[in-house]
């Protein structure tokens, strides 16, 4: 792995191995951008993070790079504006899902347009590794008229960043630059080029034109006619892009149409055939290249055109509408054909069966490897041992019986703990939902049982506000649990307004002070590791009418272990008491508990025992033993047993 200061070193003759958000950082500050606006996200993190960790390097040789962690994506794309308002270059970065919450903002401000370059990072996430929705955002190119750029690997990404600021500017449009999850998170050998200093330039309000910028109906009936003329001028502009290029072939019985990270599977499937076919690869989607397609198929017209491309059809649909105007004859075939699934990221296996199918190829060859699944047995995601949330979990069951609530969750680390034992959770759709489907439920007819909300921290400030006050303004019979860990764990441990490792000087903001202000009569807080006082503070609130807070706080394990490391003391099963109750096993299901294959009870079950390459010493455990036989002790002691 490349160091900090290897990926942000001041050359132009040198080549490193970098991950595709690594090179996209260092494309940034290659670009010259002033500012960074971000709400963290699977898998754009490592972009703003990479960036966070040279800010200190970035200083010393004077470059002062504007860095926020926004609470959710609509306010950072807003900031991001504010920026290019004044004429200077900004990122956006976010994950698929945050385009969502930023289309407000994004499907106006396309339209008025933009003054400095602004560039919109969306990493998408096929397969959801990490996501709770599979979606491909080229469609939002269709609908807003933003041009699109389409890395098929690290080194396009960097190179295809500053080609993006270069239309941003001429065209004063903003620009996207989709990546996905193989392109994100993978590596290759990234040629760095100079940095370029951004220039501060003086405030430039009066160049900020109301007619243009404040967007009434007057005006945006103007800005609208002024982007679909850009976009015209843009597509012949671009008509003879390097970016869209023909891999010529010496086999025209099949031509393929591919772009992004396609290319890649395409290209070792059709190398792995042996096969020499042309290919026209796509890295400027949007405008859609209507010229270069249209030589392509007038080129090919007596081949079968394969459109080869991950997630949505929308390729094969924009290639397949130009072939019926121009009155295309041969067959096209794509994803509706089965030439890619329907859902799921690719890979070689995918592709080659299905041009297999279309093609009337033969079987696998030997050399392509076995599924994962094959190979692998299953791990899925849980709750790391020692997490706070666990705990919390924990005091809620004992304080409301699981036959007798409903649950709505978010998006975090918690949403884990929808799994058995802990069983927190009946619905979860997007972030900050828990609130709105949480105040709904209580006022659904016949429900009678207590509602429960749970959202983290991160989630709260992001977009659980607006929930709060509309269950408070509606007198929602509604407790909120607030799991606090004090950090955005999930991707990456990035600072949140309450985050006791804010990445500046400001004040932290206290969620009890936010709630009491919206109006929540009874709020509370409690500490995840006392679950006896949890679970009093919870029986009490959930007998409240009207709106409840408790804020549970324990600090994110792998954070707080980080900083400070492990203490001296832990907790061993002591296997001559136990009985074998399972009470640690059933109730809390820490990884850290595992199985003895040596000792057992006298009716011969076997004891579990405590893994301490895993236990993190928080104690839980032990206050679940209903007998009392988890008990504390020096690690000298266990490691010596």
């Amino acid at each position: 792995m490349a160091k900090i200061e290897d990926i942000f070193e001041n050359v132009s003759d040198k080549t490193l191995v970098l991950l595709g958000n690594e090179a996209i950082a260092r494309g940034i500050i290659e670009a010259g951008v002033a500012g960074v606006f971000t709400y963290p996200g699977t898998p754009s993190s490592e972009i703003p993070n990479t960036l966070y960790a040279a800010q200190p390097l970035l200083k010393e040789i004077g470059y002062n790079l504007y860095l926020e962690w926004s609470t959710n994506e609509a306010v950072a794309l807003e900031g991001a504006y504010g920026f290019s308002l004044l004429g200077h270059r900004v990122i956006f970065v976010c994950k698929h899902v945050g385009l969502n919450v930023a289309a407000d903002p994004f499907m106006t401000l396309v339209n008025a347009g933009v003054i400095g370059g602004l560039v919109l990072i969306v990493a998408e996430d096929p397969h959801m590794h990490s996501s709770q929705n599979e979606q491909d955002n080229r469609w939002y190119t269709k609908i807003s008229n933003a041009p699109m750029f389409e890395p098929s690997d690290a080194r396009e990404a960097k190179a295809m960043l500053k080609d993006a600021f270069r239309i941003s500017e001429k065209y004063q449009v903003p620009v996207i630059l989709r990546t996905v999850t193989r392109i994100s998170h993978s590596r290759a050998d990234v040629h760095l080029d100079p940095i370029t200093f951004p220039e501060f330039r003086q405030a430039i309000s009066l160049e900020i034109d109301p007619r243009r910028f404040v967007c009434v109906p007057s005006n945006a009936r103007q800005n609208k006619q002024r982007i679909l003329g850009i976009i015209n001028d843009i597509s012949n502009y671009l008509a003879n892009s390097p970016w869209n290029r023909v891999d010529e072939g010496t086999e025209e019985k099949f031509a393929f149409i591919t772009c992004g990270s396609a290319y890649n599977y395409l290209k070792e499937v059709l190398l792995k055939l042996r096969m020499s076919c042309p290919i026209l690869k796509i890295g400027l989607s949007h405008p859609f290249p209507r010229n270069q397609v249209t030589q392509f198929l007038t080129k090919y017209s007596s081949s079968l055109i394969v459109v080869v491309e991950e997630a949505d059809d929308v390729l094969e649909t924009f290639v397949k509408k130009l072939a019926f105007e121009i009155g295309f004859q041969s067959k096209i075939v794509g994803r509706r054909e089965g030439v890619t699934p329907s859902y799921g990221e690719l890979t070689i296996r995918k592709v080659w069966n299905g041009l297999s199918k279309v093609l009337n190829l033969d079987l696998l060859p030997p050399e392509i490897p076995q599924k994962q699944s094959e190979l692998t047995f299953a791990r899925p995601p849980v709750l790391c041992p020692g997490c706070p949330h666990r705990a919390t979990f924990y005091a809620l069951n004992k304080a409301v019986s699981r036959r007798h609530r409903i649950v709505s969750t978010d998006i975090g680390c918690y949403t884990l703990g929808v799994a058995p034992p802990l069983s927190a959770g009946h619905v979860t759709i997007c972030m900050g939902s828990s609130l709105g489907i949480g105040s709904g439920l209580t006022h659904s007819p016949g429900l009678k049982d207590p509602v429960v909300s749970i959202i983290g921290d991160s989630t709260f400030w992001h977009t659980g506000l607006p929930g709060l006050v509309n269950a408070v303004y509606n007198k929602s019979n509604l407790l909120l649990l607030v799991v606090d860990n004090s950090a955005t764990a999930m991707t990456g441990f990035q600072p949140n307004p309450s985050s006791i490792t804010s990445h500046s000087s400001v004040e932290t903001l206290a969620i009890e002070d936010a709630a009491r202000g919206i109006g929540v009569k009874h709020v509370a807080t409690i500490d995840a590791y006392n679950p006896k006082e949890s679970i009093k503070v919870i029986k009490e609130a959930i007998k409240h009418k009207g709106v409840s807070v408790i804020v549970s706080k324990g600090e994110c394990v792998i954070q707080s272990t980080r900083r400070e490391g492990l203490p001296e003391s832990t907790y061993y099963i002591e296997a001559d008491r136990c009985v074998g109750c399972y009470a640690c096993v059933n109730m809390i299901a820490c990884p850290a508990i595992i199985w003895s294959d040596r000792i057992t009870t006298e009716e011969g079950k076997p004891i579990p025992m405590i893994d301490q390459s895993l236990c993190t010493r928080c104690g839980l455990c032990a206050a679940v033993c209903p007998y009392h036989v988890i008990v504390p002790r020096s690690v000298d002691e266990v490691l010596g047993d």
